[in-house]
């Protein structure tokens, strides 16, 4: 899939003080090995490099000075086995050099490219070879340009820091929207997840004493929760029926938020869906 010939566009773009950068999350290179355990007879990572060619058209056609890659740039992959075992697999030699070599070709050498990398929980090996080209970030994440700019995984509670950024973005949730057409076929989308939220609040979403004197003023503070730029990956279904507690469980951090009644919802073509709550 070209990226010049589609709208699904699974990017960001802000600019910081004179510097434009390009958000992007969950790319999960490696995750056609573990099909190779699923049924899928593929022991290259043939997609994951054509996931590396995609990124790479769409820096070319923003010309950003940062790419910024919020998280789970490998894909560290479970195969279930004999009874209770369920042991982690870990990308092979072979297939994490080619992936390694693909990612240092197309991203790493381009001009005036600065590369930025949050770890993710599925960060287990690639990092480790990338931290001489590389700004690796702690899953907690990091304020960044001057305080504009506060990026964290998703996965785990950011640092108190990143409460006092101007914006807030972040990914692991691959958020998806689920609509049923007339012939009661369901299909899902992509999304963007937009919330602005007071940054006193912030304090109470992320499980850390509020301090008023510390930010002065109960201001808005913007976030974003991107959707994977993997095309080949499914997604987390945000408008699942349930709702109550039961609902997005499974992400304790991001839970409050998928919850707020003011959350927005963005297709990757541009399309306002308006409220998560009216869908």
């Amino acid at each position: 899939m070209n990226s010049d010939q589609y709208l699904d566009r699974r990017w960001l773009v802000r600019n910081y003080n004179g510097n434009k950068v390009l958000f992007v999350t969950d790319l999960h290179l490696g995750f056609d090995v573990e099909w190779f355990g699923r049924g899928l007879w593929t022991t290259k990572p043939s997609w994951s490099i054509e996931i590396i060619k995609n990124l790479r058209d769409d820096i070319l056609k923003v010309v950003p000075s940062h790419l910024v890659i919020c998280g789970d740039l490998e894909h560290h992959y479970r195969i279930r086995k004999i009874k209770d075992k369920d042991p982690q697999i870990s990308l092979s030699n072979e297939i994490r050099e080619a992936i390694l070599q693909a990612f240092r070709r197309e991203i790493l050498e381009i001009p005036g490219l600065e590369v930025i990398i949050i770890q993710g929980e599925n960060d287990v090996t690639l990092l480790q070879e990338l931290t001489d080209s590389c700004h690796i970030i702690p899953s907690e994440g990091k304020p960044l340009f001057n305080n504009q700019l506060g990026i964290v995984h998703g996965h785990i509670s950011p640092f108190k820091e990143i409460v006092f950024s101007s914006e807030i973005i972040l990914g692991h949730l691959h958020p998806e929207i689920e609509l049923v057409d007339d012939l009661q076929i369901k299909h899902r989308y992509p999304t963007y997840l937009k919330l602005h939220i007071a940054r006193e609040d912030l304090f109470s979403l992320f499980q850390f004493p509020f301090e008023f004197e510390e930010i002065g003023m109960v201001d808005l503070v913007p976030i974003t929760i991107l959707p994977t730029y993997n095309h080949f990956l499914s997604g987390y279904v945000i408008n699942i029926a349930g709702g109550g507690k039961r609902r997005h469980k499974q992400y304790p951090l991001l839970r409050p938020i998928l919850h707020h009644p003011d959350l927005q919802v963005q297709m990757t073509d541009g399309i306002e869906l308006g409220r998560l709550i009216d869908l």
